[in-house]
């Protein structure tokens, strides 16, 4: 393709290390070789400001905008989005977080798009596959064949199918490696086989999951409520899925609530007999996620153990 064809092509895709989003942005951009790609991976309480910092593509802003496994909050982030149609960019949205389908309908998603995909049927990475392969929604044709084995562990793990093995060892290495070099390290695979980095970065992963693991347990605080939900919260730093898991296991009727030092986010897990929707206790707190699977941020949380710390060493210098 000649330089002056070549188009700009913006993704912003769930992040920072999310698997599935990784792969979500991956995906499109290899349906658009030979394209300008520029990919941002944000966090679920960034979407907005991500998405209100692009400018048109009558401004030299992208031709087109792909949001894959991502939402917003903002009636200004749709406000944004249709000034960007206008502009010229072509805006695509691809989703399959239950706490975005539920309110498809809301203000803030009033958007001029040029196509959707919201549907929990599969992973943001696969519905972006199948969307771009559909002839009857895209053109864009392109060398991305060969990309769906790593498609389809993104969607095993994502969706805790976990027919596949492996897949949680590739999420493990994104997670420990983070999102942008993962993306780049997907960008260079032609088969499902780790590069040395990813590999490497499965070791380190697997020995940081472990202490954080131990900080949970360390930390670990939990109630029995009346209608028989065993509520376990605890710190972590990082690897929330994971310790989550070990959390639950041999557990009843059991929702997990994990603080992220690192992130600083609180993430939401549950046993496998329990049906609480997580999607909406999160989306009640601010955030959004999945039946089975979600998170939500807290500003009071961030402070709690400075505060905490404050009020003993007041106490033991006497000045309470």
């Amino acid at each position: 393709m000649a330089t002056s064809e070549r188009r700009t092509i913006q993704i912003v895709s769930h992040g920072p290390s999310c698997f599935d989003g990784v792969v979500a942005a991956a995906t499109v951009a290899r349906f658009h070789e030979g394209d300008r790609v520029l990919v941002a991976l944000a966090a679920n309480n960034e979407s907005d400001n991500v998405l209100q910092r692009l400018k048109p593509a009558s401004e030299r802003g992208p031709d087109e905008l792909w949001i894959t496994d991502l939402s917003w909050n903002s009636v200004e982030t749709a406000e944004h989005l249709n000034r960007l149609a206008s502009g010229g960019t072509r805006i695509f949205w691809i989703d399959h977080h239950r706490s975005a389908i539920s309110r498809a309908d809301a203000p803030e998603f009033k958007v001029s798009f040029a196509g959707t995909l919201l549907s929990e049927e599969f992973s943001a990475a696969r519905l972006a596959f199948n969307f771009l392969n559909d002839p009857q929604h895209s053109s864009q044709q392109r060398g991305a064949v060969d990309f769906f084995p790593i498609v389809e562990l993104a969607d095993d793990h994502d969706r805790w199918v976990h027919r596949l093995p492996e897949s949680p060892d590739w999420a493990l290495a994104v997670q420990t490696l983070g999102g942008a070099e993962s993306y780049r390290e997907m960008m260079r695979l032609h088969r499902p086989v780790m590069s040395r980095k990813l590999a490497r970065a499965l070791a380190a992963g697997r020995q940081a999951m472990q202490q954080s693991l131990k900080l949970a347990q360390s930390t670990l605080t939990e109630r029995s409520l009346s209608n028989g939900i065993l509520l376990r919260a605890a710190c972590c730093i990082g690897y929330s899925s994971e310790v989550a898991a070990e959390l639950y296991k041999d557990q009843h009727q059991a929702v997990i609530a994990l603080f992220d030092m690192r992130s600083q986010g609180v993430s939401l897990r549950r046993s496998a007999d329990c049906t609480v929707d997580l999607s909406e206790l999160a989306r009640s707190l601010g955030g959004g996620g999945h039946a089975a699977a979600a998170g939500f941020a807290l500003e009071e949380l961030k402070r709690t153990p400075a505060e905490k710390l404050v009020e003993r060493l007041a106490a033991a210098l006497g000045h309470n």
